[in-house]
């Protein structure tokens, strides 16, 4: 970690070095690179994106939530959206290791044969 701390730092100062002796046409050529690939992303943004859309998107991505929440809220029962996975929290709280429950018809059947008898 020390040695990749010492390599930046010997990297900045030799960019800084470097930076200080550009001659001023470089400099200009690239000022005038820079601020020619700005405007031509500048021009391309707008024409890749019509003013429209964001109000459009914005109507979408509400339309998608509200129908979201209606499944969820229509899929539970009772449509009580709290009640639907409160068997699921028992089961997450509870300190029965997660093995118990992949062989939880077994003991389903077990306790019904252990009721019937």
């Amino acid at each position: 970690m020390a040695s990749e701390e010492k390599f930046l730092q010997h990297a900045k100062r030799a960019l800084d070095a470097a930076e200080k002796n550009i001659d001023a046409g470089t400099v200009a050529r690239l000022r005038a690179a820079r601020r020619q690939a700005i405007e031509q992303g500048l021009q391309k943004t707008a024409r890749e994106r019509p003013g429209w859309l964001l109000p459009v998107g914005g109507f979408v991505t509400a339309g998608i939530a509200l129908a979201v929440a209606g499944l969820l809220w229509f899929s539970a029962p009772n449509g009580n959206l709290m009640q639907a996975g409160v068997g699921d929290m028992e089961l997450l709280a509870g300190k029965e290791s997660p093995d118990f429950f992949a062989e939880l018809e077994f003991y389903e059947w077990l306790e019904h044969q252990a009721n019937a008898g």
